[in-house]
């Protein structure tokens, strides 16, 4: 179930960046340290992240030819290396260890060496490393081109569903990331992504929406840290065995400010009905601009301000960095026993997401 706690809130600037409900803040999946360059890494790379990875152009092979369309539905990693350069020379041994870690856990590396110079020696690398993944020359620099390379080696990090999630890893850690993707989307059975619960299209991004979200469902709500509250705080307790909708909201998002009679409405009438309604603003919120947006009306639920993130450098609340929002409004359903069963849903089908999980009974042995 939900836990709260209280903290004092702490003075923190307000984010001066206007945010809509179609348009979603910058985000990624893993932590600058994670990079080259960290928090200055290269634009080029960062933005590949959340498209899908273009094609390989690749001309001459040693190992089983492949090609990305072939791996779907694998994790993929793309090392982009040369015989001449001497990091990438170092990180091979740690290529070889992963793929014989998980290469039959759903794993799939592919080396793409550089079209220009080295290539006569890449066979005699293969061999004295055992390299156990294929390996090919990139045909005239296309590869190169389409993923933006500005140094080698160039780590890119590819999901089951064909997105690159990570591009310029350091070597150091690949495998960390290799171990997030593995676990998501079907687990590390390399097998299709697995559906979810309710269809695609019903929420918000469709099949886009951001796996970090997908990957909360039918898992223990992540507690809720509130510091501040408008309208009656709310308690564990008030929660137990009802179905609970956390609504992350902002006053600057447009799509908060329209939705608020929409929300009163359904408030009140499911309220009654064992719904618990919560909203969650971020903690960089303007409080009083907040409040200024209900006017003299009562909020339609009681609305928490979220608590100071344990790594201050993001835009985002404890709370909203654990279920992975990155846009506002965002609403994520709780069933009866405290697992996470929409995340992300579009308010339009929330309906009869509610409808169901409130004819659900307790399963006592969840």
């Amino acid at each position: 179930m939900l836990v709260f706690s209280r903290m004092d809130p702490t003075r923190i600037a307000v984010l001066l960046v206007a945010l809509t409900s179609c348009v979603t803040a910058s985000a990624q999946d893993f932590s600058d340290d994670h990079f080259y360059s960290g928090s200055e890494r290269n634009e080029g790379l960062k933005s590949l992240e959340g498209k899908p990875a273009p094609e390989l152009t690749l001309d001459t092979w040693i190992g089983e030819e492949t090609s990305l369309a072939d791996l779907k539905g694998k994790v993929v990693i793309v090392d982009f290396w040369a015989t001449w350069c001497g990091p990438c020379m170092s990180a091979i041994p740690k290529n070889v260890s992963l793929v014989e870690e998980y290469g039959d856990s759903g794993l799939a590396f592919i080396g793409v060496h550089d079209a220009k110079n080295g290539w006569e020696k890449a066979q005699g690398v293969v061999n004295d490393k055992n390299i156990n993944y294929p390996v090919a020359r990139d045909a005239g620099g296309a590869s190169v081109k389409a993923y933006k390379l500005a140094f080698w080696p160039t780590y890119v990090a590819i999901d089951r569903k064909g997105i690159v999630r990570a591009a310029g890893l350091l070597p150091g850690k690949v495998s960390d990331v290799v171990r997030v993707l593995l676990a998501e989307d079907g687990g590390a059975s390399g097998g299709t992504a697995t559906a979810g619960e309710f269809p695609e299209d019903w929420y918000v991004g469709g099949s886009s929406r951001l796996p970090a979200m997908a990957r909360l469902e039918g898992q223990e709500a992540p507690s809720l840290q509130a510091t501040k509250w408008i309208g009656e705080a709310i308690q564990p307790e008030m929660l137990d065995g009802r179905v609970t909708v956390l609504r992350f909201l902002s006053p600057l998002s447009r799509g908060t400010r329209e939705s608020m009679d929409a929300w009163r409405k359904t408030a009140k009438e499911l309220g009654p009905q064992g719904v618990v309604f919560i909203g969650v603003c971020d903690h960089l919120t303007d409080w009083e601009r907040m409040r200024m947006l209900l006017g003299d009306e009562a909020p339609p639920f009681p609305i928490a301000r979220d608590a100071e993130p344990a790594d201050s450098r993001l835009p985002l609340g404890a709370t909203a960095t654990a279920y992975g929002v990155r846009m506002w409004p965002t609403t994520v359903v709780i069933d009866r026993s405290g697992k996470v069963r929409a995340a992300g849903i579009d308010e339009a089908r929330l309906q009869p997401v509610l409808e169901k999980l409130m004819a659900e009974r307790i399963n006592p042995d969840n």
